[in-house]
């Protein structure tokens, strides 16, 4: 039971993860886009977008393991 529980944890963490990079990068394009000269700052405020995205799914491994391990006994 557990074992399903932490597969769909994860399928959709990592889902949630895919969509908002490509939110975050589309919204980065439209922004260069709109303000070439912009790049270099609207690059950082990306790249700090993708890395809070991104640590989403590390944190869902992490209680994955920790469900499928202790079996819930926490």
């Amino acid at each position: 039971m557990y074992d399903i529980a932490v597969a769909l944890l994860l399928g959709l963490a990592a889902v949630g993860s895919g969509v908002g990079d490509g939110m975050v990068m589309s919204k980065y394009v439209e922004g260069v886009a709109r303000q070439p000269e912009a790049r270099g700052s609207i690059f950082g405020s990306a790249l700090l977008g993708v890395a809070l995205v991104e640590a989403f799914p590390v944190i869902a491994l992490a209680f994955g393991i920790i469900i499928l391990f202790t079996k819930g006994a926490f």
